[in-house]
C-alpha cells in the first residue's frame, strides 16, 4: 500500500471518529430520559381477584402472599401462624365448621374478615360472626335512632362536607396497639359493627360506631372490619389502606387473601387435581384423530375417474364382497333360494327331511345324493369344496329351469 493510500485511511478513520463523538454530544445534549405513565385497560387477572394489588403490595414488603378462592375455608385453612384475609365466609356454617376454625385460630391463626349481610334476628348470616358476638347494623339500628354524623368523635376525620356526602366511603381514623400515631383509612359509609358480648381487646371507629374490633384468645386472633373494600385494587392506596394491611399482617409467615368462594370452572379444577390424567386424556384423543385419517386396508387404484357402468359396478361390487368373506355369504344365500325354489317347483319335497330330499333330486337330475345334499346343506370351509358346490348348484338350477320348461 502507498504512503499517499495510507495516509487517506488514516484522515478518513480519524474522520469518522470525529463524526460519532459530535453525534454522541449533540444526542445527550438534546435529549433526555424522562419516565411516561400510561393507564391501559384493566387485566382480566385484575378483574377476577379483588386483592390483587393487595397482594402484589405484600410481596413488595417482603411477605409471601398468595390469592385463592375456596368453597368451603375449613378444608383447605392454611398452617397456623399464616393470615387468611376473607371476603366472604361460607353461608350456614355448622357447629363442626365453626369448631375447625376456632381451634385453628387458637392454634395461632390469624383471621381478618366481615360481614356481607346486615344482623336480622330471623336470620343466621354470619354463623361465625354470631359466635364472637358480632353484628353487622346500619348506624340508625345501632341505638334505636338515627345516629348523627355531624357528632364524630376527635378521632374522626374532619373533611369536607361536600365531598364526604359525594363519596360512599368515610375516612376514619384509627388509634392502633404499637403504633406511635393514629391512621387514617376510608371505610364504606352506613356501617358499623356492634361487640354484643364486649369481647373485643380492642375497638376504633366513627362517630356512627365501630368499624375495627379486635379480638384476641389463644394464640391468634380475629379481626373484624365493617367492610374489606378498603383492601380491593382501586381503594387500597387511598389514605393508610395499605399501611392498616401491613399492620394486620405484621408477623405472619404467609397471607392468604381469599377473593371468591365460587367453585372453580370444571376444567381448571381438573388441571389443578390432574394435570397429567388430563394431558394424557387430551395425547389419547390426539393419536385417535390422527389414526381416522389413516387407512385400514390398502389403497384401490382407479383406472380412470369416469362414472362406469352397471356392468363394471356389479363386478366391483362381486371383488368387494369376495374380498370380505370369499363369496360365502352370497353361496349361502344361492343355495338357500335353489332350494326354495325345488320345494314350491315339487311340494313332495316340504316333509322330507334333507337327506330324502337330496336323494330325491338327484334321481330327478341323475346326480350323486351326496354331492347334492354336501352342495345344499354341508358347511363348505375348503375353496375346492366350494367350487364344486358352486358347480353342482349350477347344474341344480339347469335342471330346474328344463324342468319348468317341460
Amino acid at each position: 500500500m502507498s504512503n499517499a493510500n495510507r495516509v487517506f485511511l488514516w484522515l478518513l478513520g480519524g474522520l469518522l471518529l470525529l463524526s460519532v463523538v459530535w453525534y454522541t454530544q449533540w444526542f445527550f445534549n438534546n435529549h433526555e430520559r424522562v419516565t411516561e405513565e400510561q393507564r391501559v385497560d384493566i387485566s382480566p387477572e385484575a378483574m377476577r381477584n379483588r386483592f390483587l394489588a393487595a397482594e402484589r403490595f405484600l410481596q413488595q414488603l417482603g411477605y409471601q402472599a398468595e390469592s385463592f378462592r375456596a368453597r368451603d375455608l375449613t378444608t383447605v385453612l392454611p398452617p397456623p401462624g399464616d393470615v387468611l384475609l376473607a371476603r366472604r365466609m361460607p353461608p350456614q356454617m355448622s357447629d363442626q365448621q365453626i369448631e375447625v376454625l376456632d381451634n385453628w385460630i387458637e392454634a395461632g391463626g390469624i383471621l381478618i374478615l366481615t360481614s356481607e349481610h346486615f344482623y336480622q334476628e330471623d336470620e343466621d348470616n354470619d354463623p361465625f360472626l354470631a359466635f364472637l358476638g358480632v353484628r353487622m347494623l346500619p348506624p340508625e339500628s345501632s341505638d334505636g335512632q338515627q345516629a348523627d354524623t355531624s357528632d364524630q368523635n376527635e378521632d374522626s376525620v374532619k373533611s369536607d362536607t361536600s365531598e364526604a356526602d359525594s363519596s360512599s366511603y368515610l375516612p376514619v381514623r384509627l388509634s392502633l396497639v404499637s403504633e406511635p400515631e393514629p391512621v387514617t383509612v376510608s371505610f364504606l359509609r352506613d356501617r358499623i359493627l356492634i361487640d354484643g358480648d364486649q369481647w373485643a381487646s380492642q375497638r376504633a371507629g366513627s362517630g356512627q360506631g365501630e368499624n375495627y374490633l379486635r379480638f384476641e384468645y389463644g394464640q391468634g386472633r380475629v379481626i373484624v372490619l365493617s367492610d374489606l373494600d378498603l383492601f380491593t385494587n382501586d381503594r387500597i392506596m387511598k389514605d393508610d389502606n395499605a399501611f392498616l394491611l401491613s399492620h394486620l399482617v405484621a408477623g405472619s409467615r404467609k397471607v392468604w387473601l381469599q377473593y371468591s368462594i365460587d367453585a372453580l370452572p370444571l376444567p381448571q379444577l381438573l388441571w389443578q387435581k390432574i394435570p397429567f390424567i388430563v394431558c394424557a386424556l387430551v395425547a389419547l384423543l390426539l393419536l385417535m384423530g390422527w389414526r381416522l385419517f389413516l387407512f385400514t386396508g390398502p389403497r384401490l387404484k382407479l383406472q380412470n375417474l369416469q362414472r362406469r357402468n352397471l356392468l363394471e359396478h356389479i363386478d366391483a361390487t362381486a371383488h368387494y364382497a369376495w374380498r370380505i368373506d370369499k363369496g360365502y355369504t352370497l353361496f349361502e344365500n344361492n343355495r338357500r333360494a335353489l332350494e326354495l325354489a325345488w320345494r314350491k317347483r315339487h311340494p313332495a319335497l316340504n316333509p322330507m327331511d334333507e337327506s330324502q330330499r337330496a336323494e330325491w333330486i338327484g334321481e330327478k337330475t341323475g346326480m350323486a345324493a351326496t354331492a347334492v345334499e354336501r352342495s345344499l346343506y354341508h358347511e363348505i370351509t375348503k375353496d375346492q369344496d366350494f367350487i364344486k358346490a358352486t358347480l353342482v348348484l349350477q347344474q341344480l338350477a339347469s335342471g330346474l329351469k328344463q324342468r319348468e320348461l317341460r
